[in-house]
Order: C-alpha cells, then structure tokens, then sequence
C-alpha cells in the first residue's frame, strides 16, 4: 500500500519576520480570503499534524507556497520544511505562479504597503533543493519539473506549470516539457513502477462555475494534456490553485480514465489535509482538519473562526453586489472571477444580487409567481443567506442539493423564473446556455463521487 499526505496553497505570509503592522496590514488580513496573519501559526499546526503520524512517511505540496514570492518567506517556511523532513518524512514539493509573482507586499505603520524582494526561480531552485529535486531521478531544469521514487513500484512526475510567469494565460506546458515527461513515464513503465502526477493548476474544473468564469485559471489546453496523461496510463493527478475541494475524472477519447483530486488552501475556509491511500485499483481519499492553531481564535473553534473569516468576504461580496456593481467586479477577483468577465455580465448580476439582498424564498415565491414550486420550510430562509451557504458547499465539496429537494427546487424556480420575465432576449439566451447549468451544478455535484472521503475503483 502506497499512503501520503498532499497539502496546497499554503500561501505562507512571513508577518512576523516583515514585521507586518498598521491600518494597511489590517485592511489586507482582514479582506484576503486566505487567513494571512494566522498562516504561520496554521502551517505550524499542519506540520506538527503531519509529523505526528508516524505511519505516513510522504508529502506532497502541490505549489503556491508563499503568499506572493515573498523571498523571506520561502526562506522561512524552508527551515520548516527541514523541521518536518528531520520527523522522518519525505516531502515532494512544486512551487506554482504565486511563488515568483512580481510585486510582493510588505506592510508597515510608516510605508503603508511597499515592496519586498521577491523570488526567481532559480532561487526557488535552491531553496526547494532538499524536499524532492535531491532525490529526483530526472529534473526538467527549464520549469523545475522533476520525477521522484516515491516508493518501491510507484514515482511521481511533478509537473510545474508556472511558464515562469505571473498572470493568465500563463499556465501549462511547453512541447519540450512534455517530451520530457513523455521519457520518464515510459522508463517507468520499463522499471515496472506506477505514474502519479501533479500539478498546481487543474485540468478539470472543479465545478462549471469555474469554466464557465475562470477559464485562464486553468492549465492551457487541458482536454488534450489530460488525455496525454491518461493515455498514458497515469490515472491520478493531484493539484491546487482552486481553493476548492473536489475530485473529478475525465475520459480520454481513446477510454481512458484520468481522476483529478483538487484540494484546497490549507490557509483558509476549509483548510484541508488530504490523506490518501492506494493499494491496488482502489483509491481511498480522506480528508482531514487541523483542532486547533497557536494563535487567538477568540474561543471559537478553529473551523468555525475558518468560516466566519471566509463568510464576512462572502458579506462583503454579496453587498457589493446589491448596491456597488463595480466593487463587486473588483472583489471578484479574490475568487478567480476575473473583472472582465464580471463586468460583461454587470446587468444579470446586479439584478441577481439586489433579489438576494431583500427577499426570503417565500417573498420571491410570491412576487415572480412560482410560490407553489417552494416547499414551505424554505419559506423563511433568505435567499442571500442560502447563498453563502451554496458557496461554503462550493468550497467545502459538499453540493448536495440534489434534483428534487426543497432547496434545489426552490432555488431553480426563482432562477428560472427571473430569467423568464428578463426583456432582453440575449440575456434569456445566455441563462439557458450558460448560467442555468453553472446554478444546478453549484447546488448538486452529479459526479458521484465525495469530494471530501471517497473510495475509488481504478
């Protein structure tokens, strides 16, 4: 049997080593979706957690490592790392695109915000040498790819997709580097060894909100690269960037099945620890959460201190979106929702967004004319508020409203409705094709399988 452990997107923040301080500290703490100034303590924690299990010995850390290419930072969580590599684990790690992003920010009560050095990558190289490039049996030099032995019989590819850039369109893999790993899954098939692969980005949308609005937000030309992988015999691919939890597969054309596990950020809302374990053709995914951190969680338990961080951006989003559209555009980019795309769908969204902010399901019921398709324990529930709820499911990978419940139907029936009455027939248009399926899919993941702990045929 083959275990490990994978963490992502740690986006450690080095604040006490910046001695990070004053209203522009706390502006930025408090309106990041990752939980910034708990990061280290939480990180910490997750280490501690990970050590403690004397009987996984492998960690994989699937990219976006450091909050913004913060050079200190990767130089602090590396003597973390040699910490938890001297407790007896193997670690296996890739950087990703906000590892070497341009422009990271320090913060103090003098400067405000201001800029520290960042990292390239050939210091990222060096830093990172020790938790899997040592042990490589082959390194892609030009992106910092390399391949590993992980255990008797199993090796993993890790594949970075940076393209040694920040920004979209960025994301995926140069001919030669998939050459390159064209080699290494045939030596391996010649050892007799099994292929797992990583990667920062996903080939899979975690659901069709994530297609439908963050399209860059993926790695190019991910049908053809899954299918490259599959094909290839390599039915496992574990990467990050999402923040989101979910496990999906992919067929190739040829009938080869690729399973993505996508796990999200372990510094904020719902902070995962990913323990998988392959013995055979079956797959068993667990996840697993942290107690409790070192830090202040004002005597809230650490999820909950998690959700409430997460669910006041949410608040904040939502209120943009009743009364200030164009902030709305602006904050949507802490969720991939990039400003174009919000801004070129203002109208439905405004609209979306004043409903969500005044009315229950019973109110809305009754003024768009479907009360009858709303069971009447829906009645009371304001549609905002299931609304962050549908958003924690997002995130959490638990989007169990299935067809045929109460939430489900009521939720569609106001949706479908709205768009009935809407004059404008492009917008009409664009809800059949587009936005109907991305709310179904928001409500109930029809995949059939548990994003959070799952058992898998291969």
């Amino acid at each position: 049997m083959l275990k490990f452990y994978q963490i992502t997107d740690l986006h450690y923040y080095p604040a006490r080593e910046l001695h990070a301080c004053g209203e522009a500290w706390e502006k930025r703490a408090k309106y990041d979706q990752k939980c910034l100034a708990e990061s280290e303590a939480i990180i910490d924690a997750a280490f501690a957690y990970l050590a403690n299990d004397r009987d996984t010995d492998i960690v994989l850390i699937t990219g976006d490592v450091v909050c913004d290419g913060e050079l200190v930072g990767h130089r602090s969580l590396a003597r973390k790392l040699k910490m938890l590599a001297e407790s007896g684990k193997k670690i296996f790690l890739i950087t990703a695109s906000h590892d070497i992003r341009p422009d990271p920010k320090g913060y103090s009560e003098e400067k405000g915000e201001y800029v520290v050095e960042c990292a390239d990558k050939a210091q990222l190289f060096d830093i990172y040498y020790d938790f899997g490039l040592r042990d490589a049996l082959s390194i892609h030099k030009a992106t910092n790819s390399y391949c590993a032995q992980l255990e008797r019989g199993y090796r993993i590819l890790m594949l970075n997709d940076d393209r040694q850039g920040w920004g979209a369109d960025n994301y995926g893999f140069s001919k030669d580097q998939l050459e390159w790993a064209q080699t290494q899954i045939d030596a391996a098939k010649a050892a007799g060894a099994r292929m797992l692969a990583v990667c920062h980005h996903p080939l899979l949308p975690p659901a069709k909100l994530y297609k439908a609005f963050s399209p860059f937000e993926m790695i190019d030309d991910s049908e053809n690269v899954a299918a490259f992988l599959a094909d290839n015999g390599i039915q496992l691919l574990f990467t990050g960037h999402t923040h989101m939890q979910s496990i999906n597969y992919f067929d190739s054309p040829a009938g080869n099945r690729l399973y993505e596990i996508n796990t999200a950020c372990l510094t904020a809302y719902p902070s995962p620890i990913r323990k998988i374990e392959l013995q055979g053709n079956t797959l068993k995914v667990a996840t697993k959460h942290l107690e409790t951190i070192d830090y202040d969680l004002q005597a809230k338990p650490y999820m909950l201190y998690l959700k409430e961080h997460f669910d006041f951006m949410l608040n904040d989003i939502l209120d943009a979106a009743a009364h200030d559209i164009d902030r709305f555009c602006e904050l949507g980019e802490s969720f991939s929702l990039k400003k174009e795309k919000s801004e070129k769908f203002k109208v439905p969204l405004h609209m979306l967004g004043q409903l969500l902010d005044r009315l229950t399901f019973k109110k809305a019921g009754r003024l768009l004319g479907v009360l009858p398709k709303i069971a009447p324990r829906m009645y009371d529930v304001r549609i905002r508020d299931f609304l962050l709820t549908l958003v924690n499911n997002l995130y959490g990978g638990t989007r169990n409203f299935a067809p045929g419940s109460a939430e489900y139907d009521a939720f569609m029936a106001i949706a479908d409705r709205l768009f009935q009455i809407v004059p404008v027939g492009s917008l009409k248009e664009m809800y059949k094709t587009t936005l109907r399926p991305v709310l179904s899919d928001i409500l109930y993941n029809a995949n059939g399988l548990d994003s959070n702990d799952t058992l898998i045929a291969l």
